[in-house]
């Protein structure tokens, strides 16, 4: 069954909320930093706590948007939300100091995280029964694609008319971007607009009759989603220390920049597969061949230093992005079910957030420390192989467990 019709445009219109928040907040950051440094009189390590931040308050906003959404129609939310995070964006165009810049990016991350990734997936699990994953997948994915298509056209914006301008045109690409969400998805229940979710046999939307009373999660489960979240989200620490890693291997800096690009490519494309298998064999299994991919990347990376095996190893490598996200969501959607998947999955998402930036410095300090990037990733091999039996044991605790227990509340 294709997506077609209103479904197709609900997705689209999550993939504009991905490609604004994440794509736009992350993925274009590293344009600014070298010059706003330069202008205030600061480290370049100073100026990208900018970004630092933004993501840990995108995880904080997260948290609040399940709130949210009961509080005020979606259009309400929407328009607030980018309201706050085109602002504070432009804001920043207008800062005197780096200090100012701290305060506009952590209430552009809040905001940001309010309608992020965790209302999309909220929303696309709403909407959607069949082809959830390919949906989730396509959002997800275009965090990534927002990167690549905007950098080339802010970079010239910078370098002509500096960040500030930069700034003021990230600001109207939010805007536009969030626009097809404002205007086109009615609310985050399609049976408020008289659809049934696709894939639920043309069978309109109602209010369940436990709608009202506490969503139950065991506690073991929900501490199995956030441990893999941890484990995995760590994982996509690494690729970034791809071109220092090349070099202490003795390949060359456009080797390094091959391991960026390559692993970039899988990052985007790798949800999209993933989604598409996530919809045929389930997360399980999805998960575990994706796992099995990245480990036998790790392996390449350690034993075989040549230029084209170091290459092929960053594509399969840049597959662990998705089992952070798309793995990440349709866990939680097939282990807790749909009322459980708004408790779990926003706290996941922090624990997500908060690995991948611990780690990243991490990463950094064990190279100070060892000299080499090795210990490394003979760590994240070892996170990849616990993640992979965390996902084993969650599967298995769900399917042994009663009906009373999956439809149970965190007390």
């Amino acid at each position: 069954m294709r997506i077609s019709g209103r479904y197709l445009v609900v997705v689209a219109a999550m993939c504009g909320l991905s490609a604004a928040t994440v794509g736009l907040i992350t993925n274009v950051a590293g344009l600014f930093f070298l010059p706003m440094a330069t202008e205030f009189g600061v480290l370049k390590g100073t100026a990208s706590l900018t970004l630092t931040v933004a993501n840990i308050c995108v995880a904080l906003g997260g948290l609040a948007t399940r709130r949210l959404t009961k509080l005020m129609p979606l259009r309400t939310l929407l328009v607030a939300g980018t309201t706050v995070l085109a602002g504070s964006t432009l804001a920043t165009a207008f800062v005197p100091n780096i200090g100012a810049a701290y305060v506009l990016s952590a209430t552009k991350g809040l905001a940001g995280g309010v309608i992020g990734f965790v209302l999309i997936t909220y929303v696309l699990n709403k909407w959607f029964v069949e082809q959830l994953g390919l949906a989730t997948s396509l959002a997800m994915g275009c965090s990534g694609v927002a990167g690549a298509l905007f950098t080339p056209v802010l970079q010239p914006v910078v370098n002509a008319f500096g960040w500030r301008a930069g700034y003021m045109l990230v600001a109207a690409l939010m805007v536009v971007l969030c626009l097809p969400a404002i205007l086109l998805v009615p609310s985050c229940d399609p049976g408020d607009a008289g659809l049934a979710p696709f894939g639920a046999k043309d069978e309109p939307a109602r209010t369940s009759s436990h709608a009202g009373s506490p969503i139950c999660v065991n506690k073991l489960l929900f501490g199995g989603a956030v441990l893999y979240a941890v484990l995995s989200a760590a994982v996509s620490a690494m690729p970034q220390h791809f071109p220092g890693f090349a070099q202490e291997v003795g390949l060359s800096a456009t080797v390094g920049a091959a391991m960026m690009s390559c692993c970039m490519v899988a990052n985007t494309l790798g949800k999209v597969v993933m989604g598409w298998l996530t919809d045929r064999v389930g997360a399980r299994l999805s998960i575990l061949v994706y796992t099995a991919l990245v480990c036998t990347a790790i392996g390449a990376l350690l034993l075989v230093h040549a230029p084209a095996a170091f290459v092929l190893a960053a594509f399969f490598f840049g597959l662990c992005y998705s089992r952070a996200t798309v793995g990440l969501s349709m866990l939680c959607r097939e282990v807790f079910g749909k009322r459980g998947f708004g408790v779990v999955y926003p706290v996941a998402a922090l624990g997500c957030s908060f690995s991948n930036a611990i780690f990243s410095s991490v990463v950094g300090y064990a190279y100070d420390l060892t000299g080499g990037y090795v210990v490394s990733l003979v760590a994240f091999l070892a996170f990849l192989v616990a993640s992979a039996a965390v996902v084993l044991w969650c599967y298995h605790a769900k399917d042994g467990a009663t009906n009373k227990q999956q439809g149970g509340e965190v007390r």
